[in-house]
Order: structure tokens, then C-alpha cells, then sequence
């Protein structure tokens, strides 16, 4: 009642609230086919009304209270109420939904203001026989508005308050004192002199409520407790003709907001994701009570949004879910692994359900996944038969998937928080800041759109003409800077860190891992690294089928993992950086490394590699790539069938990226996957060789040198060596990489710049270094095969500037 007291015309995120909360409230009832179904089912047409329209919306508000006021008095009286009430409330809102009502003073009045007391002089003298309570005291004050109200409202409160101080309870009257005191004040000074009044006697008020309602729960909760143990056997005889009632058909609702649904989606989806991740942290830290209260707030909220909606499968099924929650937060059972699994297979119940919403229409089939009713009476006998959730899960099969959990489809929607081991930060994500979701064609085509400026300011900053003109050249330089924070502003609008990506790889490793009954433990790092959004969907697949792959080939069973004295936990690594312009992550186990001699002996045999071949291990751990390649001897669900690693290294290649491995028999294995930015901004030093010109990532260069020649020296004649302030590195010639005929050839001529990628190190010539420049990296289709170019920009003249790999040119 008090979140629709704030509701408003065209106000929907309030109203949405005051469902949800009102679903809750109405949870608590059974199931009645009377007059009080009736009221409820009313006052959901109420709120539906004040969500989609604006006509009458104090009439119908008001009376949605006093339906919702009518409802709550039926619980704190236990059903002792009656049915002229019911009647009354009832009648009102229809009347209201109609329009009949024409004022909110109408559907406010008191029951004694029907009388001929509403003229006389003495208001606070206008009182009936009938005792007042708490509620009758709320109901008014929700019906006032302190800026209109006049001294006969004023003095009928006053006749209220005194009359409920009279009947209550001395601590309930001693709190109410205050209210009364406040209330003189207001009489005497008059109201505009003491702003806020209202709400003041509200919040005194809503203090006594609460003084009130939780003495009743007292005493509700001593009477259940004597009543359960008679209970129990007849909730296990409910139960056998209640569950029936999961094969029934549901429809989707003729009247379902279609505006509405594709937010409603999105929400449930981030709630699910972020519900997923606590509960993979929760096993790892089950007594950690935020956490409990972070998967509880998640599913309440799905459960209320749902029921507003009108989709009962998804709300009812939620309910069950939150209901076992709450006996976790509660204490009444431990969280423990049988937990962590109904809560993540509920969670995919509960997907696939979105999924259907989301491309059905009004009065399409629902139809309820395969482990819906399994799960459900899972849930059912944890909660009223007070079953351990191991047991109740053992009892009705134990843990279940409809398909492979290493599928896309198990994978498309999950989402998670942390490792599947020790977290690391603490679960306090209550500071949060908000966002405003923006279609992506829309910031692709704002960066495009941005890069072309960049190019076009280069062009104007480049003329010659400019510096004979001092007053425009600061103006050029002034709007440089703008443009600068516009560039780094806009790129970051589509960057999006690794870390959802890398999360849902700690529900597949949870699930492979069991499913295999190894017992793995995921890590990752660099979760911070930022790649172009439209990438992440792209790289997705390929980790999935390295991540399984990982599991099922490379990590061994317990038993041969104790008989080579490695630990019975094995470790996956998740790693991302970046170097050289690139996006570089790995994937690295602790496994039984790659058998070459398998390998080669499996390509052989499927006509892949001549027999005679000679080949490096490098070229041999290549042959995994190819499609239909498989060391495994037995197809099992989880690989095994040739197909997969050749997905990978296709959807790398179309991104213009490379991928590697690198392998030791019996230590692990370690795949290096590179990418290169599909659009950048690039902070790069521009540098010429002979008539061409690159562009060299700044983030690489530690330094620009003019080479004495006391400083340059050969090894047996061939490697050209530098001296750095004592360090000897190698020296490459950007010349001889691109056949550039003019470039510079004698070292001391040219400018070396001292490169450094990862560990090592080396000295790059080139003829002359033009200066610094911010770019637009792009990706470029090149004819040949250039694996130390990661892209391309337009330069201020309009031509094409290549965009070296640092890290590349040392291995080539």
C-alpha cells in the first residue's frame, strides 16, 4: 500500500513495484474461490490499469488501495471480516475502472462521514460506535494530500487518532502519542506552518503498524508450531493432488504488454546471470550470508515481475525456488552441493521458459521444459516435507540435463560471477551505477562516424597552409583535445571487458567436470582486458570447445593423476592480455600434454600427412586443426567426434586472429589464441622506411636512439646486435621485412626505436620518426599472408599506413 501511495500518473516503474510487492503479499493465502479470490483478482486489474492508463488514475488508484486495505484487514483479522466489506471494495473499483468515480474524495470518505456528522461544526465529535484500528487510521492518511487538506480532514484525523489511541495497546498507544502531539501543533499553528505533517504522522503511524504486526506474528507463529506436526501428513497428502496440477496446458495471456516483454527478458536474463555467479561462489563460501541474500533478492524479483506479466508457470515455479532459498537464509538447512545443483538447474528451467516468451505472441502455448515438474516436486518436498535437498535430488533421479551441458544451447544464456574456486573480492555489489541500454548498430554507427572525423580533422591539421596562420592553428590544436576525448570516450562505449565471456566458462567447467568425474578447478585472469563488443559473441565458441576439450583429452582421471603424483584437483587457466596492438588469451591445463607421436600416427592413418613427412612439433600440434581430426579413440558426448578445434581455428581466422599451442607429454598444455582489433582507437608513432610509412603502437616503445657505432656488433658475422645502456639486443632491418629498396641500410644513419613485447626485447630501424598520432585501427583483408601487420589506418593525407605486430616481428 505505501509503494502505491507513490505512484503517479505515467509512473510505471513504481506501479511494476507495488505488483511485485503485492504479489508477495497475497502469496500467503490459499487458494480461495470466494470472495476474496474475487478481490484479488480485482485489484490485479487495478494495478494493470494503472500501469497502461492515465484516465480516472485517482479513482482507480484510490480504490486499488482500498481493495488492497480490504484484503490486508482479512489477514490480520484471520478471515474474520465481512462480506458487505468485500462488497463494498469491490464495487467501488469496478465503478472506478468504469469511470463512474469522478473524485478520489468519494471512494476516501469514512464509513461514519456517510452520516449527517459530514456538516457538523464539531467533526472530531462525528464518531461511531464501531471501534477504529490501525488500518482504518492508514486508510485515511493515505487518502489525504497535505496540500489540499482542509480543517474538517484535519479534524477527522484527529477524531481517528484518538478514537485508535482509546482501543490499542498501551506500547501501540504510547508510540501514537507522538502523532497526536504533532497533530495539535498542526490544529493550533495551522498546516502551512509545520511542512511535512503528514508525512510525519505516517511514519508514526507505520511505526505502530509494525509494533502491532509483529506481535501478531508472535503469536501466529506459536500456534503454527503446535499445529505442524498434525500438518505434515496432510501436506504430504496435498502434495500427491497438487502436483497433478504441473501437466495442465498454459497459454500466455491474450492481454500480455508486447512493449513490455523485451525488457522483461532482459531483466530476467541479468538476474538469472547474476544469480548463477553467487551460487558458484556460494559453494565455495556457503556461509556467506550476502550471497544468500544476493541469489534470494535475484529470484523474488523474477517472481514478481513474472506474476505482473501474467506468466503463472514462471512465477509459481520461482516461488518454490525462493521459498527453499529462504529456509537456507533462514538456517533451517545448510547450502550445500545438492542446493548449488537444483538452484542451477532451476535456473535453466527457467531460461528455456524466457526463451519461449520472448518469441511467442499473446495466446501462444507455454509449454513447460522437461525437468519443470521433475524439479518442482523437488522443491515441493524440500519445503513441506522438510526433505534435505541431497535427498529429495537422489529420491528423484539426481541431477538431470535435456541435453549435453557442453552445448551452444546450455551456454547461449548462462552467465556467472568469479571462479569455480576460492573468490577472490567479496560479494558486496550492492553500489551500483546506472546505464542506459542502447541498440549496437547504433554505437557502430556513432564510432564510424568518429573515425571519420578523426580522419577528416587529420587532413585539415595537416595542411600545409596551417601554420602560416597562428590564431587557427591553436584553434586546430584546442579542438585536437576535443576530439581526442571524444575518440577515447566513444571506443569505450563498445569495449566490453572479458569477464561475462570468461564467467560462463565456470558453469561449463562445473558441469564437464562432474559429468566427467574429474575434479578440475578453473581460474582466471584478466577478465579487466577489453575487446570490441561485437567480438565477444564470436570468440565464445571457440573457448567452449577448447575449454572441453581441456577437460576431456587433457586432463587424466584421478587415478592416473595420483600414479603421476600430480594432485587430484587439476587446474584450467584462463588468461588474457594485451600485446602488440592485440587481445591474446590463453587456455592451459595441467594435464597429459599432447602425444606427437599419437598425433602424427592418427593423421597418417587418416591420409593427412604422408608417411615419410618430416615435421616440426609445432606443425604436428597443428594437425588437430584439421577438420575430422581426432586423437581420441572412443566418441563420448562430451568430444571425440573430429569436429570442434577446426570451428576454432576457422572463427579465429575470420577475425583476422591466429591461434597456437604449445605442449609438454605429461606437464599440460597451453593454447594462445591472438586477435586484432576489428576498430580501434590507436595511440601510434608514426615512422617512415624509404617511401613508406607505419605506424608502431606506442605502448611497445621504450625508447627512440641514434646507434653509435661502438655500439653495433655481429654474432659469427649474420645477427646484428645493439648495446642499450648495457643490454645487447637484437636488431631488425623494417626495410628487408617489406623488400623496401630505399630504405636506409647503415644502422648509424637510420633511428632505432628499442621495442618491448612481453619478455623480450629488441631494436627496430627504421629511416625517420614523424611524430605521435592517434588513429583509427582497422582490420584489413590482405592478399598475402602478413603476420607481423595486426591492421591498417587512413593517415592525414588519405593513404593507408600499416599498423605493425610488435611481438610477431621478433618470431618472424
Amino acid at each position: 500500500m505505501r509503494a502505491l501511495a507513490d505512484v503517479w500518473p505515467a509512473d510505471r516503474d513504481n506501479v511494476a513495484v507495488a505488483g511485485a510487492q503485492f504479489e508477495e503479499f497475497i502469496s500467503t493465502f490459499d487458494e480461495d474461490p470466494g470472495q476474496l479470490q474475487r478481490l484479488i483478482d480485482m485489484a490485479w486489474k487495478g494495478l494493470k490499469y494503472l500501469f497502461q492508463e492515465d484516465d480516472y488514475f485517482i479513482s482507480v488508484k484510490t480504490a486499488t488501495m482500498q481493495a488492497v486495505n480490504t484484503i490486508r484487514e482479512y489477514l490480520v483479522n484471520e478471515g474474520n471480516i465481512e462480506v458487505e466489506v468485500f462488497e463494498k471494495a469491490y464495487d467501488d473499483l469496478v465503478d472506478a475502472l468504469e469511470g463512474e468515480k469522478e473524485s478520489a474524495d468519494e471512494l476516501i470518505e469514512l464509513e461514519e462521514e456517510s452520516s449527517k456528522s459530514v456538516e457538523s461544526d464539531t467533526p472530531s465529535e462525528t464518531e461511531v460506535d464501531e471501534p477504529k484500528t490501525l488500518n482504518d487510521l492508514a486508510s485515511y492518511i493515505m487518502g489525504l494530500e497535505e496540500d489540499d487538506a482542509s480543517g474538517e480532514y484535519i479534524e477527522s484525523l484527529n477524531a481517528i487518532t484518538v478514537a485508535v489511541m482509546s482501543n490499542a495497546r498501551p506500547d501501540i498507544a504510547e508510540v501514537l502519542e507522538g502523532a497526536k502531539l504533532h497533530l495539535d501543533k498542526v490544529r493550533t499553528d495551522g498546516p502551512e506552518k509545520h511542512e511535512g505533517w503528514l508525512q510525519k504522522i505516517a511514519s508514526i503511524t507505520e511505526k505502530a503498524i509494525e509494533i502491532e504486526e509483529a506481535q501478531e506474528w508472535d503469536e501466529s507463529q506459536q500456534i503454527e508450531t503446535e499445529e505442524d506436526s498434525a500438518s505434515d501428513v496432510t501436506n504430504k497428502e496435498n502434495l500427491s493432488e497438487e502436483l497433478p496440477s504441473l501437466s495442465e496446458e498454459f497459454y500466455i495471456p491474450d492481454d500480455i504488454d508486447t512493449a513490455m516483454v523485451g525488457e522483461f527478458i532482459t531483466e530476467c536474463t541479468e538476474l538469472l546471470e547474476m544469480a548463477e555467479g553467487a551460487l558458484l561462489d556460494l559453494e565455495e563460501n556457503p556461509n556467506d550470508s550476502e550471497l544468500v541474500n544476493k541469489v534470494f533478492r535475484a529470484f523474488h524479483t523474477i517472481k514478481g515481475t513474472s506474476a505482473f506479466m501474467g506468466l503463472d508457470p514462471i512465477s509459481e515455479f520461482t516461488h518454490h525456488l525462493e521459498t527453499v532459498l529462504s529456509m537456507v537464509r533462514d538456517g533451517e538447512i545448510n547450502f550445500d552441493v545438492a542446493c548449488a545443483d537444483i538452484s542451477l538447474e532451476a535456473i535453466d528451467v527457467i531460461t528455456k521458459m524466457l526463451d519461449v516468451v520472448e518469441g511467442a505472441e499473446a495466446g501462444d502455448h507455454l509449454p513447460k521444459p522437461l525437468n519443470f515438474e521433475r524439479l518442482t516436486k523437488v522443491l515441493h518436498r524440500v519445503e513441506d516435507e522438510k526433505l534435505a535437498p541431497k535427498k529429495a535430488l537422489e529420491e528423484a533421479g539426481g541431477i538431470q540435463y535435456e541435453n549435453s551441458p557442453t552445448t551452444e544451447e546450455l551456454l547461449a544464456d548462462s552467465g556467472g560471477q568469479k571462479t569455480n574456486g576460492t573468490s577472490k573480492e567479496g560479494s558486496d555489489d550492492s553500489q551500483t551505477e546506472s546505464s542506459v541500454r542502447v541498440n549496437v548498430s547504433r554505437l557502430d554507427q556513432l564510432i564510424d562516424m568518429v573515425g571519420e572525423l578523426v580522419i577528416a580533422h587529420s587532413v585539415v591539421a595537416q595542411d600545409e597552409s596551417i601554420p602560416d596562420h597562428s590564431e587557427l592553428q591553436k584553434k586546430i590544436n584546442h579542438t585536437s583535445k576535443i576530439l581526442r576525448e571524444l575518440q577515447d570516450t566513444s571506443l569505450a562505449l563498445r569495449m566490453v571487458p572479458l569477464k561475462a565471456t570468461f564467467h560462463k566458462m565456470n558453469r561449463l567447467v562445473r558441469d564437464l567436470s562432474r559429468k566427467a568425474d574429474k575434479s578440475v578447478k578453473l581460474s582466471t585472469f584478466g577478465e579487466d582486458t577489453e575487446i570490441d563488443r561485437n567480438m565477444v559473441d564470436i570468440i565464445n565458441e571457440p573457448l567452449v570447445h577448447m575449454v572441453r576439450n581441456a577437460i576431456d583429452h587433457g586432463i587424466e582421471t584421478p587415478e592416473e593423476r595420483a600414479k603421476s603424483g600430480k594432485p587430484e584437483e587439476a587446474q584450467v587457466w584462463l588468461r588474457a592480455s594485451q600485446e602488440g596492438g592485440k587481445v591474446v588469451i590463453e587456455i592451459e591445463d595441467d594435464g597429459r600434454g599432447i602425444n606427437k607421436d599419437k598425433v602424427l600416427e592418427k593423421a597418417i592413418s587418416k591420409g593427412l600427412v604422408e608417411p615419410n613427412q618430416k615435421m616440426t612439433d609445432k606443425e604436428i600440434y597443428n594437425l588437430i586443426f584439421l577438420p575430422g581430426f581426432s586423437s581420441t579413440d572412443e566418441v563420448t558426448d562430451l568430444s571425440g567426434r573430429g569436429v570442434g578445434m577446426d570451428v576454432v581455428r576457422k572463427s579465429i581466422e575470420d577475425l583476422k586472429g591466429k591461434v597456437d599451442i604449445e605442449s609438454e607429454e605429461g606437464k599440460g598444455t597451453k593454447i594462445i589464441i591472438e586477435l586484432p582489433f576489428t576498430l580501434a582507437i590507436t595511440d601510434g608513432m608514426l615512422v617512415r622506411v624509404g617511401s613508406q610509412r607505419f605506424i608502431v603502437p606506442i605502448l611497445n616503445i621504450d625508447q627512440a636512439f641514434r646507434a653509435q657505432r661502438n655500439d653495433l656488433f655481429t654474432v659469427m658475422g649474420k645477427s646484428e646486435k645493439v648495446s642499450i645502456r648495457g643490454e645487447t639486443v637484437p636488431v631488425i632491418r623494417l626495410h628487408d621485412h617489406f623488400n623496401i629498396s630505399d630504405g636506409i641500410e647503415d644502422l648509424t644513419d637510420g633511428t632505432l626505436l628499442a621495442i618491448r613485447n612481453a619478455n623480450k626485447k629488441y631494436a627496430l630501424l627504421v629511416d625517420e620518426v614523424i611524430g605521435q598520432q592517434q588513429l583509427v585501427g582497422k582490420s584489413i583483408n590482405m592478399a598475402a599472408q602478413m603476420d607481423h601487420i595486426s591492421g591498417g589506418a587512413i593517415l592525414g593525407d588519405g593513404t593507408v599506413g600499416l599498423i605493425l605486430d610488435t611481438a610477431a616481428l621478433i618470431q618472424n
